[in-house]
């Protein structure tokens, strides 16, 4: 039974010697002859293929088998039956690479990684290794806690629409009767009490004359 796969990190350190080297447009990496091939798309531009690998990873579940769109000109790219290491190797690219690096190795998907066997040639351990690089758009979850709203919220949000309109306008109405009441006193009457004050009846200076004189 085979060891479980390695998974690696897409940041490395860099190599001595490759700062003339091509590299992917999408994440600025020199490419290689493993996870960095050079991939080339219907449209003629060129990613490596771990790039193109998460743009098709991030698609919709129903569009994965489907196509792939550039990020560059937007134009899709039928994605192979077999995942995104069938689609055409830029063999120009791959040419102008140190010759160490001008064979393409076989990668294979699984699941949301890429995969790659090392031979035991290639490493001091003497057994066949298989390497791999996850490609899976995890996210966090980042939806809002639910705020706990006041039993006023609560009841308006516990009635239908019609009833909810109509208790805002009758307390429409009601704010406009207690602010319009003061308004119409002082118009009608001029005070606050909304009653007319009668003053005392003035009886003439004559009139109280014969009264006194009788």
């Amino acid at each position: 039974m085979d060891a479980a796969p390695d998974v690696w990190h897409t940041q490395v350190e860099p190599e001595e010697g490759v700062d003339n080297r091509p590299e992917c447009s999408i994440c600025f990496t020199s490419y290689d002859n493993i996870f960095k091939t050079p991939k080339v798309l219907h449209c003629s531009h060129t990613f490596c293929l771990e790039c193109v690998a998460r743009l098709v990873a991030s698609l919709p579940p129903e569009s994965k088998h489907d196509k792939v769109l550039c990020p560059l000109c937007r134009q899709p790219t039928a994605i192979p039956e077999n995942g995104v290491p069938e689609l055409q190797t830029s063999q120009e690219l791959l040419s102008n690479l140190p010759s160490h690096l001008q064979h393409e190795e076989t990668v294979w998907i699984e699941g949301n990684k890429l995969c790659y066997k090392q031979d035991s040639q290639s490493n001091s351990s003497n057994q066949s290794v298989c390497i791999c690089v996850d490609i899976g758009m995890s996210k966090k979850d980042t939806s809002p806690e639910p705020v706990p709203r006041s039993r006023f919220q609560r009841f308006c949000c516990g009635c239908s629409d019609w009833k909810r309109l109509l208790l805002i306008a009758f307390m429409v109405v009601i704010l406009f009767c207690i602010l319009l009441w003061p308004v119409q006193c002082i118009l009608k009457t001029g005070n606050l009490r909304c009653t007319t004050e009668t003053s005392p009846t003035k009886v003439p200076l004559s009139s109280l004359m014969v009264t006194l004189s009788t």
